[in-house]
């Protein structure tokens, strides 16, 4: 069945598995980590952007009075936190809260990695990816957590671009980090624009509205200008008019699986899945056939 936005997502598609050329990149982010499966019954899921701003709030201001208005920046509560109880607290406050052990990657994250990405982007601190990586024989992804990395990686690899768990500090969060990033890890910033060049490059796991997707295209139409490139925003956006014409506006390509023909069928706490889901299948059906798959005459 086909969706308003299917001529988009067939340009991911076939740019994803054409010989010459390219290909695609992807940057994964952290609504993509909804894919994972609890490593014990009482596992929560995994924290958004929504639930950090609730636990910084209620840290900073326990009482209520004084706290962060609806339209304060979830960067600048986490710079008042930073700032409030210092850089290590900050740290073990989202280790806290984001679990990585409680966790292990979903089937969605194995179906993602074996696909034939350029590279792999990501935001995320979990280590969902680089465990699900051990599961795909067929992709041998190298690793990216510091900058150092960078030339002794080989492709494909997945590029942590915020920090990582265990150990992998900073991990970029506040105001301030997102502000001297470009400056302090131009590497990983020229490593992504370079993506975006070279080949066509898709974003999941991302809301309209999310932080890191809003620094990252900046970023982008910042140092390219006219020159820059269409990226691909897919997901479950449930996008308004004006919202898509905004990001139309800044060269984001959205394809919204809100406008699926089925999708006032999809129970609400089920919409991200049967999107990640539409959207996977749909990039798989673009592999060539493999003529080594016919039969063997029978002896």
């Amino acid at each position: 069945m086909l969706v308003p936005d299917q001529s988009h997502i067939n340009r991911v598609r076939d740019a994803l598995w054409q010989r010459s050329g390219g290909g695609a990149s992807i940057m994964v982010g952290s609504g993509f980590s909804r894919n994972a499966l609890g490593t014990r019954p009482d596992a929560e899921a995994l924290p958004m952007w929504g639930d950090l701003v609730e636990e910084m709030s209620h840290e900073l201001y326990p009482q209520g009075a004084g706290g962060p208005s609806a339209s304060d920046s979830p960067l600048r509560l986490a710079q008042e936190y930073k700032t409030a109880f210092g850089r290590s607290h900050l740290h073990r406050f989202l280790q806290q809260l984001v679990r990585d052990d409680d966790f292990r990657p979903g089937g969605k994250h194995t179906r993602l990695l074996r696909l034939p990405w350029r590279d792999v982007f990501t935001t995320n601190w979990d280590t969902l990816l680089e465990r699900a990586r051990t599961s795909v024989a067929e992709r041998a992804y190298s690793v990216v957590r510091n900058m150092d990395e960078i030339p002794l990686a080989n492709r494909p690899r997945i590029v942590k671009l915020h920090g990582s768990f265990p150990a992998y500090f900073p991990l970029i969060f506040t105001e301030e980090d997102y502000r001297t990033y470009p400056k302090k890890f131009a590497p990983f910033v020229n490593t992504v624009q370079q993506a975006m060049m070279e080949s066509v490059f898709c974003l999941i796991g991302f809301s309209g509205d999310d932080p890191n997707f809003l620094r990252w295209s900046g970023w982008v139409r910042d140092n390219l200008g006219e020159a820059a490139p269409k990226i691909y925003l897919a997901g479950w956006l449930n996008l308004s008019f004006h919202r898509r014409r905004m990001l139309e506006d800044r060269n984001v390509v959205p394809i919204d699986l809100a406008r699926h023909p089925r999708a006032r069928e999809w129970p609400d706490h089920l919409c991200h899945d049967y999107a990640t889901e539409w959207i996977l299948y749909t990039l798989e059906q673009g592999q060539p056939y493999d003529v080594t798959n016919w039969p063997s005459p029978e002896e």
